[in-house]
């Protein structure tokens, strides 16, 4: 008996590469660029999504925090250093100013982000000359941006203090809490309103997978409706960037907010055709043919005459 030869150990292991493309294999293989980086994300574990989309939710805020510190936290520094001396104050519902003189907190500047304007007797109409605007009038605060208008009415039971002396140190030590408190608010709020969005994108991808014969399950489908939204989110993130260092302003920013919802929705219904096809039914699958028509013979008919039989003499 001869001996068996040695199974070669790459011969196991090459099969197995070749079963696995060499793109879902790599970590650029599976990262949201691109179509197929959505696709091969969603058949990955769901681990895998929800790191990428922590990163990304870091990357979005990161910027906001980078743009509050920079530009709105001077600008509030500012206006408490101009607060007049004397006891102003928000009690009962009414603002208390040591005069009735309108007092701009924060003169404009080359660019200016935001800006405070104290009216306690509501004489005059400001024009909005900043991107965001906050007046503390008599009994209300008019906020104003390129969105709108909006006022609100102050609570009758607050009771705020507006004296430099009592802002500024508050101001200061809390200010760094502020800004952490600002970035874990935005990447929470981001992973919830993703989840929220990818279960209703899952009906589209679903829909999408059915006309297209790709497989994929719903688990699958709800993280490629995730997968597709990291690429709009992470435009959202460049454009506050850019906001931020001025080179966009703030309608343009408004408009990079709109396009991120179409990039989001065009990775959704384009990213299901690089999901992988359904397999076509074998013949074999059918139950109405034959298992093995080969090994039958030939159809016998029951009205031809058989000359073997005993008895019978040729004519």
């Amino acid at each position: 008996m001869e001996p068996e030869e040695p199974m070669d150990p790459h011969e196991d292991g090459e099969s197995r590469e070749e079963e696995i493309p060499e793109q879902e294999c790599s970590p650029l293989g599976w990262l949201p660029f691109t179509l197929r980086g959505c696709a091969n994300l969603a058949q990955g574990p769901w681990w895998r999504l929800f790191l990428v989309e922590l990163a990304v939710a870091f990357l979005v805020a990161a910027p906001c925090v980078w743009s509050v510190n920079r530009h709105w936290c001077p600008a509030i520094e500012q206006a408490i250093k101009n607060i007049p001396p004397g006891q102003p104050s928000i009690r009962e519902g009414h603002l208390h100013w040591p005069n009735s003189i309108p007092v701009e907190l924060t003169p404009l500047n080359d660019r200016p982000y935001l800006r405070f304007i104290v009216d306690s007797q509501n004489t005059a109409d400001h024009a909005r000359m900043a991107d965001l605007q906050l007046e503390f009038r008599e009994n209300h605060i008019a906020v104003s941006s390129v969105l709108g208008y909006w006022h609100a009415a102050y609570p009758p039971q607050l009771s705020l203090n507006l004296q430099q002396e009592y802002l500024g140190p508050r101001w200061g030590a809390r200010r760094p809490f502020l800004l952490l408190a600002l970035g874990g608010l935005v990447m929470l709020g981001l992973l919830v309103t993703w989840a929220a969005l990818a279960l209703l994108g899952v009906w589209a991808v679903r829909t999408v997978a059915f006309f297209a014969d790709r497989e994929g399950g719903l688990g699958t489908q709800w993280r490629l409706a995730g997968a597709a939204l990291m690429p709009g989110a992470l435009l959202a993130g460049m454009g506050i960037l850019c906001y931020g260092m001025g080179l966009l302003p703030l309608l343009g920013l408004l408009v990079v907010w709109i396009l991120h919802f179409i990039v989001g929705w065009i990775y959704l219904f384009f990213a299901p055709f690089y999901l992988p096809r359904l397999e076509s039914t074998e013949e074999g699958d059918n139950p109405f043919t034959d298992d093995n028509p080969e090994e039958e013979g030939p159809e016998e008919n029951p009205f031809t005459e058989d000359s073997s039989e005993p008895g019978r003499e040729e004519d």
